[in-house]
Parts: structure tokens; C-alpha cells; sequence
């Protein structure tokens, strides 16, 4: 009979570890859904509408290392996007003062360069965002 008892002892913790570890991937599934939500709404949202998306992405809270990269290089790329275009508006508004002379247009250029400088990181970063975004969605269903 203690045979018996310890094996069905053991049984129950084998089970026991298997429902755990089911929790966890479930949990890992959820956050990598959750994430993936809030970063194709960002995504498909035309850029006027950006802002508030990515300030919903950032307090978007993570626990798991994959789940925490991916949102960083997500939150990374959008804020490189947002700061361009923050950074063209400004080049536009020097480039219509009236008496800005020399001073704004070169002003303005700086802005513009800014701009495009600013436009190519994302640009490698957003790649990232959605190649990650992808790869963390597949291996959240598989485990």
C-alpha cells in the first residue's frame, strides 16, 4: 500500500506540474495576444491617431522577457515615427514664417535631415516590431 500512496502521491504532482506550466502558457499567450492587439492598432492607425495609441502601448505592462523586447522595440519605433514627424511639422512652420529669412530655411533644413534620419531607424525598427511581433505570437501558441 506505500507504494501505492507514493505513486499516486507522484501521479498528482506530475499533473499538478503540467497544469502550472499549461497556466504559465496560457499566461504567455495572453500577453503575446494583448501586445500584439495593442501594436496592429498602432499600426493601422493613420499617423494623426498614433499618439494616444502608443501612449496606451507603453502603459501596456509585460512580464515576459520576449513580451518586454518586443514592446520596447515596438515603443521605440513608434516614438522614432512620432518625433519625425514632429520634427517635419516644425521644418513646415519655419518654411511659412514670413520674416524668417536664411535663418529659418536653415533652421528648416536641420528639421527636414532630423526628419529623415529619424524616419530610417524607425523604419529598421518598425521591420523588427512586426517580425518579432510574429515570431512571439507563433511560439506563445505552440508551447
Amino acid at each position: 500500500m506505500p507504494f501505492l500512496g507514493r505513486l499516486a502521491s507522484i501521479a498528482l504532482l506530475c499533473v499538478s506540474l503540467i497544469a502550472c506550466r499549461s497556466a504559465e502558457a496560457r499566461a504567455r499567450e495572453a500577453e503575446a495576444a494583448r501586445l500584439a492587439q495593442a501594436i496592429d492598432a498602432l499600426r493601422n492607425a493613420p499617423n494623426e491617431g498614433k499618439a494616444p495609441l502608443l501612449a496606451a502601448l507603453e502603459r501596456n505592462e509585460c512580464v515576459h522577457p520576449k513580451a518586454c523586447e518586443l514592446k520596447q522595440t515596438c515603443v521605440a519605433a513608434y516614438r522614432l515615427l512620432e518625433s519625425a514627424r514632429s520634427a517635419s511639422a516644425r521644418a513646415r512652420d519655419l518654411l511659412a514664417e514670413r520674416d524668417g529669412g536664411p535663418a529659418a530655411a536653415i533652421a528648416a533644413a536641420g528639421e527636414v535631415n532630423r526628419a529623415e534620419s529619424e524616419l530610417l531607424r524607425a523604419g529598421d525598427l518598425t521591420e523588427r516590431c512586426a517580425t518579432s511581433q510574429g515570431r512571439l505570437l507563433r511560439e506563445s501558441r505552440a508551447r
